[in-house]
């Protein structure tokens, strides 16, 4: 599996093992003075297997069960050592995948985690029992997602095809279509922003007409969801493409190309520094929440808990992401834009095509998390 896939099984041992999980600072850092203790922690492997973990910190010791039939139970210290070594494997390993050592291999199976990666269920990959040391409360069944920095940086929002923006291509011809269509770059893919220079020194116009039709929705779900956060939205996540892909403004930060758009104020609103940000701020919170492309979302939120991180250095942290406005910031200064795969199993954007005798370009984006 890659670095993040691993990832997963990481956070089991390590919160096994330490018995307690830190919470992340308003930098998204280790907070060494804010903690919960983990009293136990469910994996929901398949549909019809749940592994939970029951810590039992007077003695010293983790007991599992499968759908609630007792199996074993295994001392504090084992979690402890594999996970340090899972650690170590994750960081010094060479390749986008790889396997880890034996005896973490072996160790697995003996902890009831046949499957690396849990069912995710409601956007959560694992689910915690928490006690609070400080306010005595305890929280049970709190859902939290993993996602882990010590690989390539995690997606917040996947690209799909029903997110693409359409352009009409006005003044295009076939030989002209084929001529862009054949940029690409020095490792053989779609060269967008020079395919667009191109359409433009021509003397192509590109008219926004929209975003893409969603099967599974039956309509342009992405707009409509888009509209329901901010009425203003499709027309901003429009601009920040063609600013990026068209005007060649290379910024990725999310906080650096918002500052752009405000100074630029392409929908001519009041208080723009306000606005913007606060639009931006709904729309990485929404799609944290289970907002995607490809269906209609009614705006209510799949999150039940928070958001795990791994860091780079391995450290396991925890951000409470219940409607907060210091998560929303936390989003905000660590999310940034991407441009994923042109191909049509991923965007499926970047050139040039026909339907119904016109011809239309698409772009498109993804957004992840640093």
């Amino acid at each position: 599996m890659n670095r993040g896939e691993w990832s997963e099984p990481y956070v089991a041992l390590k919160l096994l093992g330490d018995q307690k999980i830190y919470m992340a600072d308003e930098y998204g850092n280790i907070n060494l003075s804010e903690w919960m203790t983990v009293l136990r922690l469910v994996r929901q492997e398949t549909k019809d297997r749940q592994v939970s973990y029951t810590c039992r910190t007077d003695i010293g010791d983790v007991v599992i069960e499968v759908n609630q039939v007792p199996v074993a139970n295994v001392n504090v210290d084992e979690f402890l050592d594999k996970a340090e070594t899972l650690k170590k494997d994750i960081l010094s390993r060479a390749g986008a995948s790889f396997n880890v050592s034996k005896d973490v291999m072996d160790f697995l199976p003996e902890i009831e985690m046949t499957s690396l990666k849990a069912k995710s269920i409601e956007k959560s990959d694992v689910f915690l029992d928490t006690h609070d040391p400080r306010s005595g409360i305890d929280r049970e069944n709190i859902g939290f997602s993993i996602k882990s920095e010590m690989g390539k940086d995690p997606t917040l929002f996947n690209t799909s095809r029903a997110s693409g923006i359409i352009y009409k291509v006005v003044g295009m011809s076939e030989g002209l279509m084929h001529q862009v269509n054949s940029l690409v770059d020095d490792k053989g893919h779609a060269a967008v922003s020079d395919r667009c220079k191109l359409m433009i020194q021509r003397g192509c116009t590109l008219v926004y007409q929209g975003y893409e039709f969603a099967k599974r929705a039956k309509c342009q779900a992405f707009a409509e969801n888009l509209d329901l956060i901010n009425p203003r939205l499709p027309e901003v996540i429009e601009w920040i493409l063609w600013n990026h892909f068209v005007e060649k403004n290379n910024d990725r930060n999310i906080i650096d190309i918002i500052n752009l758009l405000i100074s630029k104020n392409p929908c001519h609103l009041t208080n723009p520094e306000i606005k913007y940000v606060f639009m931006i701020k709904q729309f990485l919170y929404a799609v944290y929440c289970g907002m995607t492309a490809s269906t209609l979302w009614n705006g209510s939120s799949k999150v039940k808990g928070g958001y795990i991180t791994v860091k780079k250095n391995g450290d396991v942290i925890a951000n409470y992401a219940m409607e907060s406005d210091a998560f929303k910031n936390y989003l905000y200064q660590h999310c940034y834009m991407d441009y994923p795969s042109t191909d049509s199993g991923h965007g499926d954007y970047g050139k040039v095509y026909v339907k119904d005798g016109k011809y239309f370009f698409n772009l498109n984006f993804q957004v992840r998390i640093c």
